[in-house]
C-alpha cells in the first residue's frame, strides 16, 4: 500500500473510531486491503496495516477508557489522523531505546494508574464493561500503560530533563516581543440574545424589551437568560472583536449597567456589563510564567526532534 492510500486509511479509521466506535476500523481495513500489507519496517520489526489499525484504535480506546471528554479525544486523534504511522514508528524507536537501557516500571506504579482510570467510572463493573467494549482486557491495558511509561521515562531522561530555560531568556523574550503583551480594553458581558429565526421581528423586540426591563429591575440574570435567550452569553470581549455597532454600545456601559436592545442582522442583544478593564501593557511579572512555558515547550520540541532524528539515523526505517 502506498503512502497516500495509507493516509486515507488512517483518516477513515480515525473518523470511524470517533463517530462509530473502534470496531468500525476493522470494516474499513477489510475494504481497503484483503491482506496484511506491510506499511513500514523498523529495524527487524515489521509494521503491518493491521498493526497501524490496532495502534490507532488502541489510542482511541484508551482515551475512552480514561473517560476523556469528546473534545479532548477529538484534539488528540486529529494528530494521529495526520501522523499515525510516524507516531507509531517513533513509539517503537523510543521503546526500543528504553528497553536497551533496561528501564522497568514498578507494578505499584501501574496499579496506581489503573486505579486512577477505574476511579473515573461509577464502579468496577462499568470500568470492565468499557474495557470489553473497546476490545481490551485489564492485562492489555497494563501492558499499554507499561510501554507508555517506559516511553515517558526515556523521553524525560533524554530530552525533558535536559531542557532548561534561564530567567534571562524570559526577560529577553519579553523585551523582544513586548507588543504581544499589550492588553486591549475589554468588557465582561452578560447577554441575552433573541433570534429572528425563532420569533418574528416584533415578537423579538417585545421579548428583548421584557428581558431588559427585568434585568434593570435587578432580577437574577440566569433566570432571565433561561427564559428569554436563544444563544449563549458572550462573556469577556476585547475591543476589536465585535462589530462596530455592538462595540459602540458595550464599551460605553458602566459596571452593572444594562444596554438598550441592540438589533443586528439575525436578532437582538441586551447586554449587562459586569466588569471593565482599561487594558494596558502587561508587566514581565504578570506574563513570566506564560513566557517560560512557551520557551520551555519550544525548546523541548526542538530537542525532541533532534533526538528522534538521531534514533532514526541509527535505526533501519523504511516506509512502504
Amino acid at each position: 500500500m502506498n503512502r497516500q492510500a495509507q493516509n486515507i486509511f488512517v483518516k477513515l479509521c480515525v473518523i470511524s473510531t470517533l463517530i462509530l466506535g473502534v470496531s468500525a476500523c476493522s470494516v474499513y481495513a477489510a475494504d481497503l486491503s484483503s491482506t496484511d500489507a506491510i506499511v513500514a519496517i523498523v529495524n527487524d520489526d515489521v509494521i503491518t496495516l493491521k498493526d497501524l489499525r490496532q495502534y490507532i484504535g488502541s489510542i482511541a480506546s484508551q482515551l475512552k477508557i480514561e473517560n476523556k471528554s469528546p473534545e479532548e479525544i477529538r484534539k488528540i486523534m486529529e494528530v494521529y489522523e495526520q501522523k499515525g504511522l510516524d507516531r507509531l514508528i517513533e513509539d517503537k524507536l523510543i521503546l526500543a531505546a528504553a528497553n536497551d537501557k533496561g528501564i522497568e516500571v514498578r507494578d505499584d506504579i501501574i496499579d496506581k494508574n489503573l486505579k486512577q482510570i477505574e476511579g473515573r467510572y461509577p464502579n468496577e463493573d462499568d470500568f470492565l464493561k468499557s474495557l470489553t467494549t473497546a476490545g481490551m482486557t485489564v492485562s492489555d491495558l497494563r501492558q499499554k500503560l507499561t510501554d507508555q511509561l517506559k516511553i515517558k521515562y526515556e523521553v524525560d531522561m533524554e530530552v525533558r530533563d535536559r531542557t532548561v530555560v534561564n530567567p534571562q531568556d524570559v526577560t529577553d523574550y519579553y523585551n523582544q516581543h513586548i507588543s504581544e503583551f499589550a492588553r486591549k480594553p475589554s468588557v465582561n458581558l452578560q447577554s441575552v440574545f433573541v433570534s429572528f429565526d425563532r420569533h418574528n421581528k416584533q415578537e423579538a423586540r417585545n421579548r428583548a424589551d421584557e428581558a431588559r426591563s427585568r434585568l434593570i429591575a435587578g432580577e437574577d440574570f440566569n433566570q432571565v437568560f433561561k427564559e428569554y435567550s436563544d444563544g449563549s452569553s458572550i462573556g469577556e470581549v476585547e475591543r476589536g472583536q465585535m462589530t462596530q455597532i455592538i462595540e459602540n454600545v458595550v464599551f460605553s456601559l458602566k459596571v452593572g449597567e444594562v444596554s438598550d436592545p441592540v438589533e443586528v442582522e439575525n436578532g437582538i442583544y441586551v447586554f449587562k456589563a459586569i466588569g471593565i478593564s482599561q487594558g494596558g501593557q502587561q508587566s514581565l511579572a504578570e506574563v513570566k510564567d506564560q513566557i517560560y512555558s512557551k520557551l520551555l515547550d519550544d525548546q523541548f520540541q526542538d530537542k525532541f526532534k533532534e533526538w528522534i532524528d538521531k534514533l532514526r539515523q541509527k535505526a533501519y526505517v523504511e516506509i512502504k
